[in-house]
């Protein structure tokens, strides 16, 4: 008996017709064209000086100094504009020219705000007559009606007030250690340095090894020199292996011993 071969059933693939792929396609390409051209057009409007106008200027901070109302002033001429449009850069650099502003940064509120936060000059120091230090050693230079009373009087050549700055801080915890306090702290235009304490008492340091000297100093200041403190005028601490003092006028202590 025969084998009789069965017929073999075969899919015919289906095929997409090819004119609907090419409409899938440029279907998606225009929506995300579209999409792209939205973004560009909702910049370009939202940059629009006339767009979303600011109308309200709010300032944040802890101020001794500062008059908010004198810094919003300021700024508000260079926050004409819309909210998009306005020149943050310009607003930060009207408000941080004020004297006592040491740092705006300008935040955008939405819609129509601009909120300032500022950080005001810390004094550490006058230097000379005419100008502030702040605790990084930079001048600043505010109305001196705006002075701080009892600050510490630095001077030096053009250029030194960050030396000075941290020598101040040095000095000022040397003083304490022997219960003084610091007035003036100066370095003349040969790098000489000098010191004057709370008592009206100027050490002489000279330009060189001033730190071993100020330390030489406190040792024989606490030591031998502390009773006469208020009968002493000045200490010149120049000398190699000594010291020189010198005393108030009409002054004679009854002192004896080696210095």
């Amino acid at each position: 008996m025969a084998n009789r071969t069965q017929p073999r059933s075969e899919r015919t693939p289906v095929r997409k017709d090819k004119r609907t792929i090419e409409w899938q396609q440029w279907f998606g390409r225009s929506l995300v064209l579209l999409f792209i051209l939205g973004i560009i057009s909702s910049g370009v409007y939202l940059k629009q000086v006339d767009t979303l106008p600011i109308l309200h200027v709010t300032v944040d901070g802890k101020f001794n100094h500062i008059n908010k109302e004198a810094l919003v002033k300021s700024v508000t001429p260079h926050a004409k504009g819309g909210f998009m449009s306005i020149d943050v850069a310009k607003i930060r650099q009207a408000g941080e020219a004020l004297a006592w502003v040491k740092v705006v940064q300008v935040k955008r509120i939405w819609p129509d705000s601009l909120h300032l936060i500022v950080e005001e000059q810390t004094a550490i120091a006058q230097w000379g007559n005419e100008a502030l230090i702040n605790k990084q050693g930079h001048l600043f230079f505010p109305v001196k009606t705006s002075f701080p009373n009892g600050l510490v009087q630095l001077k030096g050549p053009r250029g030194t007030n960050q030396l000075l700055a941290k020598r101040f801080y040095e000095v000022r915890q040397l003083a304490a250690s022997i219960g003084m306090s610091v007035q003036k702290i100066e370095m003349n235009a040969r790098r000489a340095w000098s010191i004057k304490l709370n008592n009206g008492l100027k050490v002489m340091l000279g330009r060189h090894q001033s730190e071993q000297r100020l330390q030489r100093f406190a040792n024989v200041f606490t030591t031998v020199l502390q009773p006469y403190k208020n009968d002493i005028t000045a200490v010149d601490m120049r000398y190699t292996n000594g010291l020189s003092v010198a005393w108030a006028a009409g002054q004679k202590p009854d002192f004896s011993g080696t210095i």
